[in-house]
Order: C-alpha cells, then sequence, then structure tokens
C-alpha cells in the first residue's frame, strides 16, 4: 500500500530536500559506473594477454613431454604451492585482490642427482603455475567489479526511473494543492471583504 503524501509546505521542503541530495548523488554514481567499466576493460584485456602467454607456454612444455616423464618423482616436490601472496586495492570503493608474488617450496637438490634440464623444466613449470594464479586473481577482481558495476547501474536506474521522477510528481502535486488553497484564500477574503462592505451600507 502506497504511503499517503500530507500535502503541506512541510512535505514540500522535505521533497524538494531530498531531490537535491538525489541529483546531487546522481553524477557521482554515474562516475562510478565508469570507472568500473574502464577498470573491467584493463582486466579483460590483461586476462587475454595472460592467458595467450600461458597457451605458448604451454605449448613449449608438452614439447618437452618426454623430459617430464624423467623427472616425475622429484618434480611434485619443487612445484608445490607453499604461499600465494596478495594485497587488496581500492577501485571505486571496492576491495579488489591484486598478486604479488607466488612462494613454490624449495627443498635442496644436487645437480649431479637431477637430470641436466631439470632447471629449466622447473623454472617453466613455475612460470605456468604462476600465470595460472595470476589469472584466477585477475578473474576474481572482473567478478568484484562487474557485481561493483551491475549495484551501481541498479542504484542509477533507481534514481532516475523511481525517486527523482516520484519527488518531483509529490513536489508538483503539493505546489498545485497550495497554489489552489492559496487562491481559494484571496477568493473567500475578497467575498468577505465585498460581503462587509455591503452589510455597512
Amino acid at each position: 500500500m502506497a504511503e499517503r503524501i500530507k500535502l503541506n509546505r512541510i512535505t514540500l521542503r522535505e521533497q524538494k530536500q531530498k531531490l537535491f541530495l538525489y541529483e546531487r548523488f546522481l553524477p557521482a554514481l554515474e562516475a562510478r559506473k565508469q570507472q568500473f567499466l574502464m577498470q573491467l576493460a584493463i582486466v579483460r584485456k590483461e586476462i587475454g594477454e595472460q592467458q595467450a602467454v600461458m597457451e605458448r607456454q604451454l605449448e613449449e612444455i608438452t614439447r618437452w613431454s618426454s623430459l617430464y616423464w624423467n623427472m616425475t618423482t622429484i618434480l611434485p616436490f619443487f612445484i608445490s604451492l607453499r604461499e600465494i601472496r596478495r594485497h587488496v586495492k581500492n577501485v571505486a570503493g571496492l576491495k579488489v585482490p591484486v598478486l604479488e608474488e607466488v612462494v613454490f617450496d624449495d627443498p635442496p637438490y644436487s645437480l649431479f642427482a637431477t637430470p641436466y634440464s631439470f632447471d629449466e623444466v622447473l623454472s617453466k613449470t613455475r612460470e605456468v603455475i604462476s600465470l595460472r594464479e595470476h589469472i584466477k586473481i585477475l578473474k576474481e577482481q572482473e567478478e568484484i567489479l562487474m557485481a561493483g558495476f551491475r549495484k551501481t547501474s541498479q542504484r542509477i536506474n533507481l534514481y532516475e526511473q523511481r525517486l527523482i521522477p516520484g519527488c518531483r510528481e509529490v513536489i508538483r502535486k503539493v505546489t498545485v494543492y497550495l497554489q489552489d488553497q492559496q487562491a481559494a484564500a484571496v477568493g473567500v477574503a475578497k467575498v468577505a471583504k465585498r460581503l462587509s462592505e455591503e452589510a455597512s451600507y
């Protein structure tokens, strides 16, 4: 059930104040929405670039598949993730994760006890794992930014389609009512004056 509006000066003042605030916040929301769009474009471009790099690295690793077979017993100890270091940056009021570093377990090993290509295979494998983690965090960024964009768009729509037109309509109704009341009061005053003048003759 819609709230009944009181047609008086207090309502008029309140609605004018609300309209002023809505119209003041709307440009800030529009700017925030644009910021999300720009950041989303940057993140999506970076996801594409990182995925292309990872695909190239995987192709290169595929060519070394025979080398991997010689290292299946020792390699897992050196590609185990110890920590994924990340920090948070602020994008238009949203906390967005940023990858700092991927840290691997690094047990000591003998150069003589490992195959000659172990260092290179290890390095390439770690690069691919680091890229994978980087892409994961970029996709997290994309999700957070998209949620912020959607929420801001909904708020803009609420302001533009309901709150601002609603305030304007109430202001119009109250203004018309008060003008009618004023006109009626003037009319009553004129009639009263005329009647009092007629009564004095």
